[in-house]
């Protein structure tokens, strides 16, 4: 039998330092920008969920013909008092047939829970006005004040939201007729203008 010569096989110690210095290189380039993707994601995410709960609470009026209501807070202790802070989460709910007042807080042996939205995580969203959303009937809010909020990135578990250009914010603006409109927010600080 010939014996086969020994070969070298695998990577020499050089071109195994160059490859974890290149990689090293690509990761410090591609892990903020991944980080700014994420938190872009996470503005974007609450500040549809927000959306989303706005144009139910609006529909259910209009499909329910009585008053429907939208605060900050969750199922158990009902809406948070002059709250304008929903990173906590918000509940949208209708009142008993019968029941015309608008704006009332909601109660669970007298409200009726239509859906209830969980804390949002890293993420600050504040109303410019901590009065209660109510639509009425034919799906305008009641009173007619508009409403605005404000959807930006937080770091932390507590505290206001930041708004840079590589994570900007989210500005939801709802008309008194019901309808909302959304806005790119780039600077400044995260409460509704």
């Amino acid at each position: 039998m010939n014996a086969m010569p020994n070969r070298a096989r695998g990577f020499s110690l050089l071109e195994l330092m160059i490859t974890i210095t290149v990689m090293a290189i690509l990761l410090a380039i591609a892990v903020p920008s991944f980080r700014d993707v994420i938190h872009r994601n996470q503005v974007s995410s609450a500040s549809n969920a927000l959306l989303a709960s706005v144009n139910y609470a609006r529909s259910e009026a209009i499909t329910r013909g009585q008053l429907v209501s939208m605060c900050p807070g969750d199922k158990t202790s009902g809406c948070t008092s002059g709250g304008t802070v929903y990173d906590q989460g918000w509940i949208v709910y209708t009142y008993p047939a019968g029941a015309a007042s608008a704006n009332k807080a909601y109660a669970a042996a007298s409200s009726i829970l239509l859906r209830a939205t969980d804390p949002q995580t890293n993420v600050s969203i504040q109303a410019k006005s901590g009065t209660i959303v109510t639509f009425g009937q034919q799906g305008q809010l009641k009173p007619s004040t508009p409403l605005v909020f404000a959807t930006c990135y937080r770091s932390g578990s507590s505290g206001a939201g930041t708004i840079t250009a590589k994570v900007p914010g989210v500005q939801l603006d709802v008309n008194g007729s019901g309808s909302v409109t959304t806005k790119s927010l780039t600077t400044g600080s995260c409460t509704p203008s």
